[in-house]
């Protein structure tokens, strides 16, 4: 199975919860300013990312935090990859959504003065 098309930043993590909670194995591929981004699922577990020489959760975290459009492919399939980050998917997206939120509370607080 191959799903295509583009997201806004909130829409990433939608996209990362979605594949997780669903137990979804493959590579989800994001694209933004030939910048190219790489997040791998193993049955629904995030098990590594990697993006500008990032990777593992940094490689995460930049890719929620820098890249506000990313036109993204998911590639469906078993993964044999080890792990790069060993924290339970539900705990990476809420503190991917605590981190967002924050970072959004901030630039808000900067242009409100």
């Amino acid at each position: 199975m191959i799903i295509e098309g583009y997201l806004e930043i909130f829409d990433l993590l939608m996209l990362i919860s979605f594949l997780s909670y669903s137990n979804k194995s493959g590579i989800l591929m994001l694209g933004v300013n030939h910048n190219e981004g790489v997040i791998f699922f193993n049955n629904g577990n995030i098990v590594d990312a990697f993006i500008d020489g990032k990777q593992g959760e940094e490689a995460l975290m930049h890719l929620v935090l820098n890249y506000p459009v990313l036109s993204f492919s998911f590639y469906q399939g078993e993964i044999l990859r080890e792990n790069k980050i060993n924290k339970s998917s539900e705990k990476l997206i809420l503190e991917l959504l605590k981190v967002f939120d924050e970072k959004n509370n901030k630039d808000i607080l900067l242009v409100g003065g």
